[in-house]
């Protein structure tokens, strides 16, 4: 049996195909940040990082292998990506927008491309020639955009899977947010426990621990942050919610907020929204609200 090794990345899907087709081949994918000697190291180059991989597979030092989706989760995970790189130019062309128009005296709401007359508001700005025609190209661009997240929307929703259907069931979890987590977690046994769910959703806490002495740091951001950002808007609505069903859910995020204020309580209820959606997962099983009773928490 043959051990190939190499770090995930845009062509790791073919390559990852291709190895698996061939006879006695074992293929270990490997995360870069989880092998941080090599991309800190100097003089690096792929010559090197295949040397220094090789090293860590003979010493059987590999960090635990990527894992490599496949299928229609692996059209979800795609169309998921695809969505946010579209959605984040569009967003990214509003604030130019906004940017121009405030050089003129115009300090724009920070809700004011949120409602469907915003572009007919726009328009009525008393503003130059030459920024109206910035404007109006501008707004080609980020209605074409729009229609491109449309259709990527469209199809991403049209993608049946049964685990959709039961994180639905947790508060404020829509069509939308099941299937960006159905797609990162996919096969939610791989994954050890809820301290290893947090984490791979870029929802746990940065550790120092030296002797002694130990400290709970920022967010650590190295797992999937489609996760995280889904999930703290997630987050922000349940705190809204009023619902029977969302209450332990409430109940727990004024708790976190008295003590250590909102900003870190939203994030606390995001990854208690992760947590309890890998606990359905895991169950297969709806969401039962009162396994979430404070007295559990």
């Amino acid at each position: 049996m043959k051990l190939v090794v190499f770090e995930a990345g845009n062509q790791m899907k073919w390559i990852a195909e291709t190895l698996k087709k061939m006879a006695a081949v074992q293929v270990h994918v490997v995360h870069p940040n989880e092998v941080k000697w090599i991309s800190e190291s100097g003089g690096k180059t792929d010559r090197v990082d295949a040397k220094k991989l090789a090293e860590l597979g003979r010493a059987g030092l590999l960090p635990r292998a990527v894992h490599v989706v496949e299928g229609p989760v692996r059209e979800m995970r795609e169309l998921v990506s695809a969505r946010q790189q579209v959605q984040a130019k569009r967003v990214a062309l509003l604030n130019v927008i906004r940017g121009y128009v405030y050089q003129e005296g115009y300090r724009l709401p920070e809700k004011f491309f949120a409602g469907p007359t915003w572009a007919a508001k726009l328009a009525r700005l008393p503003v130059s020639a030459p920024l109206r025609l910035i404007i109006e190209t501008f707004m080609g661009s980020i209605e074409a955009l729009a229609v491109t997240e449309q259709r990527l929307t469209a199809r991403l929703l049209a993608l049946p899977d049964q685990r959709c259907v039961l994180l639905e069931t947790i508060p404020a979890i829509g069509p939308l947010s099941a299937r960006v987590l159905v797609g990162a977690l996919d096969e939610v046994h791989r994954v050890d426990d809820q301290k290893a769910v947090a984490n791979y959703g870029a929802l746990a806490p940065t550790i120092y621990q030296s002797g002694n002495v130990r400290q709970l740091g920022r967010i650590n951001r190295d797992g999937r942050g489609e996760v995280r950002r889904v999930l703290l808007q997630c987050a922000h609505t349940v705190a809204r919610m009023t619902s029977h069903g969302a209450k332990p859910l409430q109940q727990f995020f004024p708790r976190i907020a008295q003590r250590r204020g909102k900003k870190i309580a939203v994030v606390a209820l995001a990854r208690k929204l992760l947590t309890t959606a890998y606990g359905v997962l895991k169950s297969g099983q709806p969401y039962d609200p009162r396994k979430l009773q404070p007295s559990a928490c």
